[in-house]
């Protein structure tokens, strides 16, 4: 799908500007509740371990980190001095072992995740010890995903030859912008010549993938700026995937956030256009507009994935490599096991304690319904095809979509009115505008954004 850019404008944009999920599940994490504890998980393991011919996917996270990026909206613990993860990696060895004694001859991953946090504030030495503590218990099938989120500034070579060495493939870079200004604005200073070291030596040991995290939305960010920084990114480190994430300011949630110079953030049609920026240099260089927000290079696993209509969308992103399960280990993972979201301890002494005792680290979850399940079907196949097709939801759940979802269609009209999306007898499809307004494209599916309290939890459209 080509870029179409010709009905973007600020009205439109003004219009459909709301805040409103991105979607890694369905129903979304604030509908998670605290009445699901431990027996629920168990029984949900239960209910997973006699699938025991599929493989798993596993997410587990590392949330340490030396310094606290400004613009941080990930769930951290600083640490500038080491000895505090020794005693976390004990724990998420004991969590391992409950999870594997629960899920008996269901130990096969064919996806494994380690985000942060930042991973490789571990050593190498530590990497080793928690890799095998995995694969000890949750062997790896030939073929599987095997990735990890790294910081350049704080990742040494030794480190990428060690993580190689176990078997990771894929790595992700975080690195926002070249920009120093705007570096500097978000207490993240990271040389380019650095970046590209590490991403060259990723490629020279092998890594099948190599992907650069990007941040819209930042101080001092302005349209030439971010173009210049993905050009820049292009050109010189070549990356297999891009993901170009909107900064979401919840300085409500996150308290840190408000070091950051407010007054010097773009913001509306200002902020658009650095996405936009980004979509036409990326696609320009042959990458693909993939959901949301990734770009991938015509060769890379996710491309293909997205032709042969084989991607998906869970926790951690868009994804080729599905599990009907994935496992969460670790303080604040969410895992989607059996049929429910479950959602681990936010407080790291809290997780240690628990899982010292024996138990699993449960704080919250959700049981989906068969309502539930169809909804997050349909949105996940619109945010991963950009379509809908009815006669798919009718051979997969047995109604009519057009029926079960008049609701949702009305919504939508103004939307096809507006060029967003086309109706016809089989199904709808999201134009090359519309893929702009993806969430909005969804929200009218979404059962649960009437309840009170919603607003303030989600960023807006952009």
């Amino acid at each position: 799908m080509n870029l179409d850019t010709d009905r973007l404008r600020p009205e439109l944009l003004s219009k459909y500007d709301r805040p409103g999920p991105r979607y890694t599940s369905y129903p979304t994490a604030p509908h998670f509740s605290p009445e699901f504890g431990e027996d629920s998980y168990r029984e949900r393991l239960r209910d997973a371990s006699l699938r025991s011919d599929e493989p798993l996917s596993m997410y587990v996270h590392l949330p340490f980190c030396e310094a606290r990026c400004t613009f941080c909206g990930c769930s951290v613990v600083i640490s500038p001095r080491r000895g505090p993860e020794e005693a976390y990696l004990n724990a998420v060895e004991q969590e391992l072992e409950i999870l594997a004694s629960a899920l008996g001859q269901r130990t096969n991953l064919n996806q494994l995740h380690w985000g942060g946090g930042t991973p490789t504030y571990l050593s190498p030495t530590q990497c080793e010890k928690l890799f095998a503590a995995i694969t000890s218990r949750f062997p790896l099938t030939p073929d599987a995903e095997v990735a990890l989120e790294i910081d350049p500034c704080v990742t040494s070579m030794d480190h990428l030859a060690t993580l190689r060495r176990l078997g990771f493939n894929r790595v992700s870079m975080g690195l926002q912008d070249v920009n120093p200004a705007v570096q500097a604005a978000v207490k993240r200073i990271q040389p380019l010549a650095l970046t590209r070291e590490h991403v060259e030596e990723a490629r020279r040991l092998g890594f099948t993938s190599v992907n650069i995290d990007l941040i819209y939305g930042l101080p001092r960010q302005t349209e030439s700026g971010f173009r210049a920084t993905v050009r820049t990114v292009i050109e010189e480190l070549a990356p297999d995937r891009v993901a170009c994430f909107s900064y979401a300011h919840v300085p409500w949630i996150k308290p840190h956030q408000k070091e950051l110079d407010v007054a010097s953030m773009p913001t509306g049609w200002d902020k658009f256009r650095l996405f936009l920026a980004a979509a036409e240099e990326f696609t320009a260089a042959n990458y693909l507009f993939v959901g949301f927000d990734h770009f991938a290079r015509p060769d890379d696993e996710l491309a293909r994935a997205l032709d042969e209509d084989r991607i998906h969308r869970n926790f951690m992103g868009y994804t080729v490599m599905p599990a009907s399960d994935q496992v969460g280990v670790g303080v604040t993972s969410i895992g989607d096991v059996a049929g429910a979201y479950v959602a681990n301890d936010r407080k790291l002494r809290s997780f240690e304690r628990r899982v010292g005792s024996g138990s699993l680290p449960v704080e919250r979850g959700l049981l989906r319904t068969p309502e539930d399940e169809l909804r997050r079907a349909v949105i996940n196949r619109i945010i991963c095809t950009l379509s809908l097709d009815f006669g798919w939801v009718e051979s997969n759940f047995k109604v009519d979509p057009r029926k079960h979802f008049a609701d949702a269609m009305k919504d939508l009209e103004p939307m096809a009115a507006d060029g967003l999306i086309e109706f016809d007898a089989n199904g709808l499809r999201v134009t090359a505008t519309g893929r702009f307004f993806l969430r909005n494209l969804c929200m009218p599916f979404d059962a649960y954004l009437a309840a009170p309290g919603d607003g303030p939890v989600y960023s807006r459209t952009v």
